[in-house]
């Protein structure tokens, strides 16, 4: 199991990637929602009830039920992150604090709208020939 240290949420599987530093290779565990960095953890308790689990437990459930409606509601809250990631205000906010941070201002979201956003696609449909 690991934990994402991003969405202070853990993962059961993650997405693997070969990391080339010099002349070695290693292979490094990313969160599949942020692509975060993702560290080794054992839980101690059940991710379903809360109860403390045994030392044979060691998969985050203390029963299958548990491990079913565990299941079940972790791939429902992965649909809501991603319905929330790809929606186009997030999408919007997300280059909002993309360009504050990069260009030191501190525009508002009708700020960026209204002034910059339209120069952006602009430049884009420009560069790409849409």
């Amino acid at each position: 199991m690991y934990y994402c240290t991003d969405c202070k949420m853990f993962i059961e599987d993650p997405v693997y990637r070969t990391v080339k530093k010099g002349a070695e290779k290693r292979v490094r565990a990313l969160c599949p929602v942020c692509r975060g960095e993702l560290i080794i953890s054992a839980p101690e308790y059940c991710r379903y009830c809360g109860n403390r689990l045994t030392g044979s437990e060691r998969d985050g459930f203390c029963t299958d039920a548990c491990r079913r409606l565990g299941r079940k509601l972790w791939t429902k809250e992965m649909r809501r992150r991603k319905k929330i990631k790809d929606d186009p205000i997030a999408r919007v906010l997300r280059m909002l604090a993309a360009y504050n941070l990069e260009h030191h201002t501190k525009y508002s979201y009708g700020q960026f709208v209204s002034l910059v956003l339209p120069k952006i696609e602009r430049r884009v449909k420009k560069c790409y020939g849409f």
